[in-house]
């Protein structure tokens, strides 16, 4: 299967079915990503590895960023 979805505003080809954890592991970004949201609803990361996106899905990776 391959599909788009679109990725924090913009436009990102899938090339096959892919899970949530293996996106952020392509992204290289795992390690910076502290929550997910598909479709406005957030995916709880125990979720992240079984979850697999559908084409036209609205992904939304959130990194919490401290300040004061």
């Amino acid at each position: 299967m391959s599909g788009h979805i679109l990725l924090n505003g913009k436009d990102y080809e899938l090339n096959e079915q892919v899970s949530i954890l293996s996106l952020l592991k392509e992204l290289g970004i795992l390690h910076k990503a502290m929550a997910i949201a598909v479709n406005t609803q957030v995916v709880k990361k125990c979720l992240w590895e079984s979850y697999i996106l559908q084409n036209g899905d609205e992904v939304e990776i959130l990194d919490f960023v401290g300040g004061g």
